[in-house]
C-alpha cells in the first residue's frame, strides 16, 4: 500500500462508526468515451467538451467559458432528487478547477442550487472583483440577510502559512463546500495536497427548495473573456452526522482520496 493509500486508510479508520456519507454523485470523468456520452450525463447542452488527454489524472470536462446560442448554454449540468440539508445531514461538495495561471480575467465555477432558481451557491474563478481571482456567494437564500454576492478568498495562505494575495496560481485547486442548517462553509486548497489554503463561511439558511443540480462551467451562464478551465474530480454527498469533528475528517477523507500522486 502507498502512502496516499496508507493515509486515506487511517483517516477512514479514525472516523470508522461515526458517520457514513451518501453519494450524490461521484465523478471523474474516466467512464465517457466521448462528449456525448459525457453531456448524456451532464445535460443542457452547454459548450464542454471531454478532455480525453488531460485531467487530475486521465480525463475531464473542459469548458471553454463561450456561451452558447440559448438559455443556459454555458453550463453543462447534473441533476439529482432534491436535498434539504440539516445540521444532522448537512450537504457535501468537492471539485477540482484547473488553473492554467495564464489569465485573471476568467468566469467560470462550480456551482451548487436549486434548478427552480433558488439556494444559489457558487465557488470558481470571478473577474468582477478587483484584484481578487478566487471567490465564491451565496445568494437567493431564506431569511439570512447575509445572501453574499461574489467574495473573494481574503485569508489566502500559502503551505507555509504565509499571506498571500488573491492572483492567478497555476495548477488544479479543490474547492470544498459544506451546506449546514444555518451556514455555508468553504475551503480552497491551491495544490490539492490536502494543505487547506483558505476558509470562508456565511451564515445563511435554504429555503424550502433545497438543491437539486450541479452546474459546471460559466456562472448565472456567463461567458469568460479568459478563457476556459477543466473540471475534475466532483463529488457531492450527504453526511449524516452530528459533530463537526467527523464532518472535518470526512471532508479531509474525500480531498485524499481525490489527492493524486
Amino acid at each position: 500500500m502507498d502512502r496516499k493509500h496508507l493515509i486515506a486508510a487511517t483517516a477512514a479508520l479514525s472516523i470508522a462508526g461515526l458517520a457514513t456519507a451518501a453519494p450524490i454523485i461521484d465523478e471523474d470523468f474516466e467512464s465517457y468515451a466521448d462528449t456525448t456520452a459525457m453531456n448524456a450525463v451532464w445535460a443542457n447542452g452547454g459548450t464542454a467538451t471531454l478532455d480525453t488527454a488531460f485531467g487530475n489524472p486521465g480525463q475531464s470536462m473542459f469548458h471553454p467559458g463561450t456561451a452558447g446560442s440559448f438559455t443556459g448554454g454555458n453550463t453543462n449540468v447534473f441533476s439529482f432528487s432534491t436535498v434539504n440539508p440539516s445540521d444532522a445531514n448537512p450537504l457535501f461538495l468537492t471539485g477540482m478547477i484547473y488553473d492554467d495561471g495564464t489569465s485573471g480575467n476568467e468566469r467560470v465555477s462550480i456551482g451548487l442550487r436549486d434548478n427552480a432558481g433558488s439556494n444559489l451557491i457558487e465557488m470558481g474563478h470571478y473577474n468582477q472583483i478587483a484584484n481578487a481571482f478566487y471567490c465564491y456567494r451565496v445568494i437567493l437564500f431564506d431569511g439570512s440577510g447575509a445572501n453574499p454576492s461574489w467574495v473573494a478568498f481574503d485569508n489566502i495562505v500559502d503551505d507555509s502559512g504565509s499571506a498571500i494575495g488573491n492572483s492567478s496560481v497555476e495548477g488544479w485547486h479543490t474547492y470544498t463546500v459544506t451546506v449546514g442548517a444555518n451556514s455555508v462553509d468553504f475551503t480552497l486548497d491551491l495544490n490539492s495536497d490536502g494543505n487547506i489554503n483558505a476558509t470562508a463561511s456565511v451564515a445563511a439558511v435554504a429555503g424550502a427548495g433545497g438543491f437539486n443540480a450541479i452546474r459546471l462551467g460559466g456562472p448565472s451562464d456567463l461567458s469568460s473573456a479568459g478563457g476556459g478551465a477543466h473540471f475534475d474530480n466532483i463529488l457531492l454527498e450527504t453526511v449524516p452526522e452530528p459533530g463537526s469533528l467527523a464532518l472535518l475528517g470526512l471532508g479531509g477523507l474525500a480531498v485524499l482520496r481525490r489527492r493524486r500522486a
